[in-house]
């Protein structure tokens, strides 16, 4: 069974493949994965713990040690049991870890004299309420489906955020195996024989894992520097297990039954010092946030290591239920473990049952006592810490470095130099301006012009007649269309009004912004778009807007200063009402033909110089009046004729369902052919025809059509070309268009 537990199963389902797994062929092997799985969470518990609990907070682990046991176990379990992959195995986590050292060890320096029952139960209760947050956070984000939002933060920020935890955690295992904390002191020579190994042992454990590619080196690697360390200490220094613990070079001494308490019970409460716990929350609120990120990640390379998609909102409300089950057993923050869980992946394959196992295990060790924990060399510890810390920094300063630009590569560094300088506090505040001021730049870097057309290849969905065509394409340099895009803020708007204004000059007439896909303006903006409105005049153009929404119209008003603003609804109308005025005003001085006042005639000929063929052609259709408003064809209609418009203008139109307005298709003027289309394939009409005005069209059926083919092929071949003509021209448009918006 290579998958136990599916994605989503029904909860029978999910019932009879736990069920199944208690199988005794399945049951040996769950049991071995177990104790695997069991070591690595412990050591790396114990490593993470022992750090949180260093330096004068050191005499306060024994006591701590059996809540947080107990709590990766509920952590454990949760996870195991609730995952949407039965293989996921969660443990507390260094990242936060680190975050919460900084917490307890600040706590801890604002009380340098008070009753160890004082110190204990304010730095229990902060790391409490971090565990409580950063569950009742996961929930949140799980709850309202925003287990995506790590999506939006630039690589850069967390590549700084994650190799500044790889500092903290290599000063954090180096402090850890040294009990004492990182500077100066640590180059004393009793301190430095003590970090030395572990930062030995840390390097040799990631070359070790580098080579092999398999995590559960560490807990190999863990035993044989134990053994070697007492093989030395015994029989070279003679030292018994007794004295090192006395010196130091142990996690122990702990009681034979570790001690737990209920981290909210009301004694603890009342021996809180709730005004260092307050002035702590700041440096310990990290955690949350680095947590959260964390987790995110990890929940999207667990989907790497399994081959399936994951429900990421899902796994965020577990990982909160596991949390908040962890925090009140007394536990430290914790979520999946990609390394832990790609071991039990190759091991067990999703069953939910060795993770379940090795949680019970734990909590037998939380239970039962510590003997063998309290014998661990402190250096192995560190050296874990050491290991996991010196991966992160080969992987975001080295690594990372090749795949980055040079600036986003200098923002990691700075944003990381700032964390190593200061604390996690400073570097987070760093990072997230940094994040602000990288979204700036990038984002003014994109071009908000998504089009620069002109006249020529900017043309409204009317079908003219000949003349205007001709007329329009004379003056086609004097309309400037833009159509924008994205969101136009402080950071672009500046840089596009220089840029169209280059554009204008004296014999620009209309400037035509169409703002169809544009999400937003900023009020910096508005303010850019009025200047370019006092230029445009100043030439002597006009500034015509379309594709306004609601959203984005009321401000325009609000900075319009008064003025009257040209808004449409759509670019095809703008262009339509733009065409119409240069039209008038060209109309004035050549006295340009008006379609309304050419002949069917004249306009055919215009296209097809055969007066005969054009007569004859006439001669064989049928006057037909249409009243404005009235339906000529419906979409889906047979084509059995073929119409050629003589006076006034219909519209084919895409009706897009009750609530939305129809598409406009075309426009169409005398002398314009209307369904050739359909007549030509014998395919069904596909829009709807309808007369904005008082109209008039010839109808062609198709008796006649075949009937002309039939007795009169010169004709029929006119009318061929005729219609090869008018698509040609249609095509010709088409082609301009598109070659404008490849430009």
């Amino acid at each position: 069974m290579a998958e136990a537990a599916a994605v989503d199963a029904p909860p029978k389902a999910w019932r009879e493949s736990l069920a199944a797994e208690f199988a005794p062929r399945r049951l040996v092997g769950s049991l071995a994965a177990a104790l695997i799985l069991y070591l690595l969470v412990c050591i790396m518990t114990l490593s993470i713990a022992a750090m949180v609990y260093a330096g004068p907070l050191a005499g306060l682990l024994p006591q701590a040690l059996g809540g947080i046991l107990s709590g990766v176990a509920l952590l454990v379990a949760v996870i195991s049991l609730l995952s949407a992959w039965g293989g996921t195995i969660g443990t507390t986590q260094d990242g936060s870890g680190v975050i919460l050292a900084l917490g307890a060890a600040a706590a801890a320096a604002a009380m340098p004299v008070v009753a160890p029952e004082v110190l204990a139960a304010t730095v229990s209760t902060l790391l409490l309420l971090a565990t409580l947050a950063f569950g009742g956070l996961c929930l949140l984000l799980g709850s309202f489906g925003l287990g995506t939002l790590v999506r939006y933060l630039p690589m850069p920020v967390i590549g700084g955020f994650l190799a500044g935890t790889g500092w903290l955690l290599v000063v954090g295992g180096l402090g850890v195996a040294a009990q004492a904390s990182f500077g100066w002191s640590m180059l004393e020579a009793d301190a430095a024989l003590r970090w030395v190994p572990a930062l030995v042992l840390g390097a040799a454990m990631l070359i070790a894992v580098q080579v092999g590619r398999h995590a559960a080196l560490l807990v190999a690697i863990s035993g044989l520097a134990t053994a070697l360390f007492y093989a030395v200490m015994g029989l070279g220094f003679d030292r018994s297990a007794s004295q090192l613990a006395d010196a130091g070079w142990l996690l122990g001494p702990f009681p034979e039954q570790l001690q737990w308490h209920l981290p909210l019970a009301p004694k603890t409460l009342a021996a809180v010092d709730w005004g260092v716990l307050l002035a702590a929350l700041p440096t310990t609120a990290p955690a949350i946030l680095i947590g959260a990120l964390a987790l995110m990640l990890s929940t999207s390379a667990l989907e790497l290591v399994v081959q399936r998609d994951l429900p990421t909102d899902h796994e965020l409300r577990v990982q909160g239920m596991a949390n908040i089950a962890c925090a009140t057993a007394g536990g430290l923050i914790g979520y999946t473990a990609i390394s832990v869980t790609s071991i039990g992946h190759a091991l067990a394959r999703g069953r939910r049952l060795p993770g379940l196992l090795a949680a019970l295990m734990l909590l037998a060790t939380a239970l039962l006592g510590a003997a063998a924990i309290a014998a661990v060399p402190r250096f192995v510890v560190g050296g874990l810490l050491v290991c996991i810390g010196l991966a992160l920094l080969q992987e975001w300063l080295l690594q990372a470095r090749a795949g980055m630009a040079r600036g986003d590569y200098a923002a990691l560094l700075a944003i990381f130099a700032v964390i190593v300088a200061t604390n996690f506090l400073w570097g987070i505040a760093f990072g997230l301006l940094t994040a602000t001021v990288l979204f700036v730049v990038n984002y003014s870097r994109i071009d908000v012009v998504r089009h620069a057309l002109d006249g020529h290849s900017a043309r409204s969905r009317v079908q003219r007649g000949e003349g205007q065509r001709l007329l329009l394409q004379q003056q086609a340099d004097r309309l400037l269309v833009f159509k924008l895009q994205g969101f136009v803020f402080f950071g672009s708007a500046s840089a596009l009004v220089d840029r169209l204004g280059r554009r204008l000059t004296p014999h620009t007439r209309f400037v035509l912004l169409d703002f169809a896909h544009v999400s937003g303006l900023d009020s910096t903006a508005l303010r850019c778009f009025t200047k370019l409105r006092r230029r445009a005049e100043q030439q002597g153009a006009e500034l015509v807007l379309a594709g306004l929404r609601p959203q984005l119209a009321r401000p325009w008003a609000q900075a319009s200063e008064g003025w009257p603003m040209r808004i449409f609804p759509d670019l095809d109308h703008a262009i339509e009402w733009c065409e119409e005025c240069l039209l008038v005003e060209a109309a004035v001085g050549n006295a340009a033909p008006d379609t309304a006042t050419v002949s069917l005639r004249e306009q055919l000929l215009a296209v097809l110089p055969d007066a005969v063929a054009v007569d004859a052609l006439l001669a064989h259709t049928t006057r037909r009046a249409i009243a404005a408003g009235e339906t000529l064809l419906h979409q889906g209609d047979a084509p059995d004729a073929l119409f050629i418009v003589e006076t006034g203008r219909l519209t084919a139109r895409l009706a897009h369902g009750v609530e939305q307005l129809p598409l406009r298709l075309e426009s169409m003027c005398a002398g314009a052919l209307i369904g050739e289309i359909g007549f030509v394939l014998d395919r069904r009409r596909s829009a709807d025809v309808v007369a904005d005005v008082d109209s008039s069209v010839r109808v062609l059926d198709r008796a006649t059509w075949h009937r002309l083919s039939a007795q009169e092929p010169m004709l029929a071949r006119a009318l061929d070309s005729l219609l090869l003509r008018l698509l040609a021209q249609r095509t010709l448009r088409l082609t301009d268009t598109v070659d404008a918006l490849q430009r």
